[in-house]
């Protein structure tokens, strides 16, 4: 065979065709298959880092979001203690916070003779209130009261609560700044865990008047892990520092009568295998995945740590079974190997075969080829063959005689042609005038999207995210007017007629403000019942004239609904706005506080600190 190889070009080619597979495909396979464990570990690694991330994202806003109801509440800070003490001044103000803040679970106070009046956010549309009998230590009685005004009704009791007892009055004792508590069972329900961030009041003397407690339930907190997963058998659990289970997307973690359970349970058998992994990482340092054995089977778990505060973090475990993250990595390499296998044997079979039945014949077809380049078209090929080669050369045989049959055929594709790209063209034109009407009608959703994103669907003036972003766009270069418009007695109005009427009224105000607003004016819904006006009025007498306005259109336009004539009236507090004023909705608001204070339906304008025009 040796002997033969030189003057056998078909050989050749095939023995180098088989050995260029061999070299090119056999190193790209071993490669693949040394890198895909890493791969397989990298990806899973990715998959954690992402899920903790996104766990890490959720505690950023619930943490957050408890820390800005103290940043809000300093705004009326000199209010305080005489909201505290008017039971119904202090449960509007628990109840206005809790429908601005949607992640808190609970806001409550507790005052300095033991007492709690507590507002918490149900399951059902519904208002969960906790109170102390006579306002002091003692008994503690739990209610529920539907959104939409059903009843009050009694959902439990206890005998004796004193909320100077709790750890987070205790904690708030020993400073002036928001802090942290230790995770500790509610009131009434023992296996109702929470987290809250409290802050000491006092009055001018600093005598302490009591404690504000913002509450985040664990229970909020498992919902987000339970989303977390990065797989159905994934586990999910925050731990703190002594290896109790805070909260878990296992529910046989969950705290059993006002205990959270520990990594040495006998419900945790995992956490305790992994525990002594996670008691070592330090803060800082690099998370990554980590493999371990659990009843035979092999597992992957990840974990991070969540700062609480100076020198207080909880950390962050993710475990899953490896057949779970992976199974699917694992089978397609399988697959990819023996398709690399398969193509490779497909690749050298092949081109033997194509080397083998092309190759001889090849000087033949070259001579007849050169003669009947030369316009010898009678010329015909001597190659007895059955195979696709001999067939080819019967068909050159052929070429000749049907050369003018071959020229007529080629004209009328030719024509064939030239009709087809006609019909081609037309049916472009027809297509391009679908893509314009699809594009158009891409642009009418896009524009309807806007619409939703930036007004409020109810009034269709801008909603509060929008207002702002307009307002903070003209006050950077304009000077002008910020109003706060808060219709009165709105709730009176939304018992006395029920909601659908109280939406009629929103709608109804609206529309009478925006009436009488300039052509560069520009009003938003920012509350309930709450709206604000930017206007470019210049002096004082002319937003003072706007005001009127909006008084004389509510008071001669009334509301009619279902056979009633409703007259709408409304508190305005307003303050001047120029570039570099940042406090301009305080100042408003303290103004619109003030015309409800002094009777109601009446406009209070701030202009203090109107800046000086040149002369």
């Amino acid at each position: 065979m040796l002997s033969r190889l030189p003057k056998n070009l078909g050989l050749r080619i095939q023995l180098i065709l088989t050995l260029f597979v061999l070299l090119t495909a056999t190193p790209i396979g071993l490669l693949w298959y040394h890198s895909s464990e890493q791969v397989r570990l990298q990806t899973v690694e990715k998959l954690y880092r992402y899920s903790s991330q996104t766990i890490q994202a959720q505690l950023d806003d619930f943490f957050a979001e408890a820390r800005l109801v103290y940043q809000h509440q300093q705004r009326i800070i000199d209010q305080l203690p005489d909201i505290i003490k008017d039971r119904d001044q202090l449960l509007s103000h628990l109840e206005n916070v809790l429908n601005h803040h949607f992640n808190i679970d609970y806001y409550y106070f507790g005052n300095n003779q033991g007492g709690l009046l507590s507002l918490g956010q149900g399951d059902d549309r519904s208002f969960i209130m906790f109170e102390s009998d006579n306002n002091q230590a003692g008994p503690l009685t739990s209610y529920k009261n539907k959104l939409d005004g059903e009843a009050i009704k009694v959902i439990g009791k206890t005998k004796h609560y004193d909320a100077r007892e709790r750890d987070w009055y205790q904690r708030a004792l020993q400073t002036d700044q928001a802090i942290w508590s230790d995770i500790y069972p509610g009131a009434i329900d023992r296996n109702m865990l929470g987290i809250t961030l409290s802050k000491v009041l006092r009055d001018k003397n600093g005598v302490v008047l009591g404690v504000w407690g913002v509450d985040l339930t664990l229970s909020r907190v498992i919902r987000e892990l339970q989303l977390a997963k990065p797989s159905p058998n994934s586990t999910v659990a925050l731990l703190n520092s002594n290896g109790d289970i805070l909260a878990s997307s296992n529910p046989k973690h969950g705290p059993r009568q006002g205990k959270l359970i520990n990594v040495l349970s006998e419900r945790a058998p995992i956490l305790n295998q992994i525990w002594p992994s996670v008691r070592t990482k330090k803060p800082n340092q690099e998370s990554v995945i980590e493999s371990f054995d659990f009843d035979g089977e092999p597992w992957l778990n990840f974990h991070s740590s969540y700062p609480l505060g100076k020198n207080r973090s909880v950390s962050i475990v993710f475990y899953s079974p490896e057949s779970d993250l992976t199974k699917d990595i694992l089978e397609a390499k399988d697959y990819a190997i023996i398709i690399t296998i398969l193509m490779t044997t497909l690749a050298i079979y092949f081109g033997s075969a194509a080397t083998k039945y092309i190759l001889t014949p090849i000087r033949k077809l070259t001579r007849a080829t050169e003669q009947i380049s030369q316009g010898k078209w009678t010329h015909k090929i001597q190659l007895d063959r059955d195979d696709e080669v001999g067939q080819l050369a019967r068909s050159f045989n052929h070429m000749t005689t049907n050369l003018e049959a071959t020229i007529t055929q080629l004209d009328t594709q030719k024509q064939e042609t030239e009709r087809l790209n006609v019909l081609l063209e037309k049916q472009n034109l027809k297509l391009e005038e679908r893509v314009r009407a699809r594009t158009e009608e891409l642009s009418a959703l896009n524009a309807r999207l806007r619409q939703l994103a930036n007004f409020d669907p109810l009034t269709g003036i801008a909603n509060r995210r929008h207002f702002w972003e307009m307002f903070a766009n003209r006050v950077e270069s304009k000077h002008g007017w910020l109003l706060i418009l808060d219709i009165d007695d709105f709730k009176q109005l939304n018992d006395a007629y029920g909601h659908m009427t109280g939406d009629l009224a929103l709608q109804h105000f609206t529309q009478c403000c925006t009436a009488c607003l300039g052509e560069n004016d520009f009003m938003g819904r920012i509350g309930g019942e709450e709206f604000a006006i930017w206007s470019e009025a210049q002096t004082i007498e002319a937003i003072q004239e706007l005001t009127e306005i909006i008084f004389d259109n509510m008071n001669s336009s009334p509301l009619h609904s279902v056979g009633n004539q409703i007259h709408l009236t409304a508190s305005i507090g307003g303050t001047d706005c120029f570039p570099g004023k940042v406090n301009a909705y305080a100042i408003a608001d303290k103004m619109l506080y003030q015309a409800k204070q002094t009777g109601k339906n009446r406009a209070v304008i701030d202009c203090s600190s109107i800046p000086d025009k040149p002369a």
